[in-house]
């Protein structure tokens, strides 16, 4: 078990000496003769037990322990006093004293009571340090419940967005919550680079991304990370490397974001693939609907010209009535079937046009 630091406080030096002699093996101890060392002393050094004379040439044991008691409430104060009085005794207790021992003492006594004091402290310091690794822990886990709440809110803020810049400032928002400098790199058809608002990208940090984006998920160098994926990359300027944990914890977020800004960037380039596709769909539905109504009329045309024609034929053939009537309805029949074609067409442009519709609706 670990050393508790002792200090003698006491104008005796016969007694200081006597103490340490006895109790030097067990304790990291100090021996003042008066109050004005021990205070000079103090203020590097807070002892766990101090042995605390109550009649000092310089000041008061009883001062001494108030004021230690304002800054150090910690610090176990054992009176050592002549006055073996209830008046001295509840001076002491009211001083913040946790024990008393009246002049002249058995040495077994002392160390008796030395010894209960010390194990008190071990216990509080036991008590300290698990009270201070759950206040670490609970203060961790809020620490790690509130940044998957920024990671959280990143990803729906995503779905918004519905181009790369402003997919760009949303991750920018999220490494803003982590005290994270970053820049980023989205290739598509060319690389394009994204960096803060009122923050330029500089050359060689473009540089370092087009080298390292293939060299793994996470690439760390001095105190700076490259997160890539197959289209997105970032850098981050300021990881925390000295700190092991928040470093760790870090790691373990921007693997995530990165999955979350690639998964994005697919989404967005369909989006703009399809919402290509409409506009290319739209010019073509209008030449032809433009091409179906000319040859329509054409066509109209076009038969129109052929029936008066046959008529106007049919004196010229020398037909009789009989054939004249064959002739004719053969000529109706398949005019019924060329117009019952240009239904059709009408009816295809009729159902691209549908087509169009419920491509527009689902790409809004």
């Amino acid at each position: 078990m670990e050393k508790l630091t002792l200090w003698v406080v006491d104008d005796d030096i016969d007694y200081g000496e006597l103490i340490k002699e006895v109790l030097a093996d067990d304790y990291h101890l100090n021996v003042f003769n008066n109050a004005k060392d021990y205070e000079a002393a103090l203020l590097d050094v807070i002892p766990d037990i101090i042995l605390m004379d109550i009649n000092l040439p310089d000041k008061d044991g009883i001062t001494l322990c108030q004021e230690l008691q304002l800054r150090h409430s910690q610090v176990a104060v054992v009176f050592v006093s002549g006055m073996n009085t209830l008046e001295e005794r509840l001076r002491a207790y009211n001083a913040g004293g946790v024990d008393f021992v009246a002049k002249p003492f058995e040495l077994k006594e002392l160390i008796i009571k030395v010894s209960a004091v010390a194990s008190y402290q071990q216990k509080q310091k036991v008590l300290a340090q698990a009270e201070s690794l759950s206040r670490s822990m609970a203060f961790q886990s809020m620490t790690e419940s509130a940044q998957y709440g920024y990671v959280m809110q990143f990803f729906r803020q995503c779905f918004l967005c519905h181009d790369y810049q402003s997919l760009a400032n949303a991750f920018f928002n999220v490494m803003a919550q982590f005290d994270l400098n970053t820049c980023l790199e989205i290739v598509t058809d060319k690389p394009e680079y994204f960096a803060p608002a009122g923050v330029a990208i500089s050359p060689i940090e473009t540089n370092i991304l087009e080298l390292l984006d293939k060299q793994g998920r996470l690439y760390d160098f001095g105190n700076r990370t490259v997160c890539s994926d197959k289209h997105v990359s970032f850098l981050i300027k300021n990881m925390p490397m000295n700190d092991d944990v928040l470093y760790g914890r870090i790691r373990d977020v921007i693997a995530v974001i990165v999955e979350g800004v690639e998964a994005r960037v697919m989404d967005i380039r369909r989006e703009q693939a399809m919402s290509n596709a409409i506009v290319d769909i739209k010019v073509l539905l209008k030449e032809l609907g433009q091409s179906i109504a000319e040859n329509d009329t054409k066509f109209q045309l076009a038969l129109e010209k052929i029936n008066i024609d046959i008529h106007s034929s049919f004196h010229v053939l020398d037909m009789n009535e009989e054939q004249e009537d064959y002739f004719a309805n053969i000529v109706k029949k398949n005019l019924k079937q060329a117009n019952s074609a240009q239904d059709a067409f009408l009816h295809l442009q009729l159902s691209l046009n549908t087509v169009m519709s419920v491509l527009e609706a689902t790409s809004e």
